[in-house]
């Protein structure tokens, strides 16, 4: 099994869920929504929806939302969400390497670093697979952590405690190979004396790098950002946000 497959547990709700507030969901929505720039109907493909947190907002504000992850767990919660909320909501347990579509969407995005699990060309699959999912001129939003951060923030700490509460820990022991440039992870979990561990591997790009993949794949950039507040991309960026369009 893949660490992709292993690493959406329960373990990672209780790391991550409590950050994912209403307020922040709402507030990444409307900006996936404004930087999109595609009017409430329209069709959009939200690329590894995890459980659904930005698709289920936006189906809200009018727009015909596809959700694709990898997940089952995942989206058995997105459609238990979509429908304690009325919502038609297109979820579906995909590979996004493997896209089916073709010219259906005004929009597509992928929020919180679901870029990058796979080897290189594979990664490539997954742009080539959201080209093709868009009509022409359709935007694709790609928001992902900047690799000069996170080498910067790995040399700094490599490892990292967290502590949920008194009886729930965790140790991220993280290493980046400049060779590859993929970020090697191990967590070590401690729940209530009980030990749990898995590993995750990511290829991180740079700027330039992506804006070379994308227009390889036929979309061309519109604008980047260092978040969703719109401020400029830099190398001090936490985070690396990258508009297209399909040419």
């Amino acid at each position: 099994m893949t660490w992709y497959e292993d690493a959406f547990t329960e373990d990672y709700d209780r790391i991550y869920m409590h950050t994912f507030t209403d307020e922040r969901n709402r507030g990444e929505a409307e900006f996936i929504e404004t930087a999109l720039g595609v009017p409430p109907e329209s069709e959009l493909l939200d690329v590894a929806c995890g459980h659904g947190r930005h698709a289920i907002v936006l189906a809200e504000q009018g727009y015909k939302v596809t959700g694709v992850d990898l997940s089952e767990r995942f989206i058995r919660m997105a459609e238990e969400e979509a429908r304690r909320r009325h919502l038609d909501i297109h979820f579906v347990v995909g590979d996004m390497r493997n896209l089916s579509y073709k010219n259906n969407f005004e929009g597509v995005y992928s929020y919180f670093t679901s870029f990058g699990y796979f080897p290189h060309r594979e990664n490539v699959k997954v742009l080539e697979g959201v080209a093709r999912a868009l009509h022409k001129g359709g935007k694709f939003l790609l928001e992902t952590v900047n690799r000069d951060w996170i080498i910067h923030q790995i040399e700094a700490q490599p490892r990292r405690w967290g502590e949920m509460d008194h009886d729930y820990l965790y140790l991220d022991d993280v290493s980046y190979n400049a060779r590859t440039s993929r970020v090697h992870g191990r967590r070590i979990v401690i729940d209530r004396g009980n030990h749990r561990e898995f590993n995750f591997d990511l290829r991180v790009y740079s700027l330039s790098e992506l804006e070379e993949l994308l227009e390889s794949v036929g979309m061309k950039i519109v604008s980047t950002y260092g978040d969703r507040d719109r401020s400029p991309f830099s190398i001090s960026s936490r985070r690396m946000v990258i508009l297209s369009a399909r040419t």
